[in-house]
């Protein structure tokens, strides 16, 4: 499997990821609410878990859009753009008192896939004699 086969494979296994845990904060917040990491989360009711679960899924239908346009250079540009926002999650549990765990684990990995996501979606290999 080449390259970008194996970038567009994870890039799609992670739309589904993302769209199924933010259906999750718009839909089933009682389920959602413990595994953000954060010691204490909104109550299911709270509209912002559904803030969430619309970032996220968002976030997912611009990466399905690019993934179906086969746009590898776009997808990768695109994903490490967003790779910002898992960081910016585990910068937020890590600075209130948060479990450590879910923000390396959780956030962090994420990120780190994201960003690995991209580097096989935009490096190019060395053409010959250059």
């Amino acid at each position: 499997m080449t390259r970008i086969k194996i970038a567009y494979a994870l890039s799609a296994a992670l739309v589904l990821f993302v769209l199924y845990f933010g259906s999750g904060y718009v839909f089933f917040p009682q389920t959602q609410t413990g595994g953000f990491g954060l010691p204490v989360m909104p109550s299911e009711g709270d509209p912002i878990l559904a803030v969430k679960g619309v970032r996220d899924i968002g976030t997912a239908l611009v990466v399905l859009a690019l993934l179906l346009f086969r746009n590898a250079r776009a997808l990768g540009w695109a994903m490490l753009a967003l790779a910002f926002i898992p960081f910016g999650d585990m910068l937020i549990v890590l600075t209130h008192n948060g479990s450590v765990a879910a923000a390396l684990g959780i956030h962090g990995a994420t990120c780190a896939l994201m960003i690995l996501i991209s580097a096989l979606f935009l490096i190019r290999p060395a053409q010959n004699g250059q």
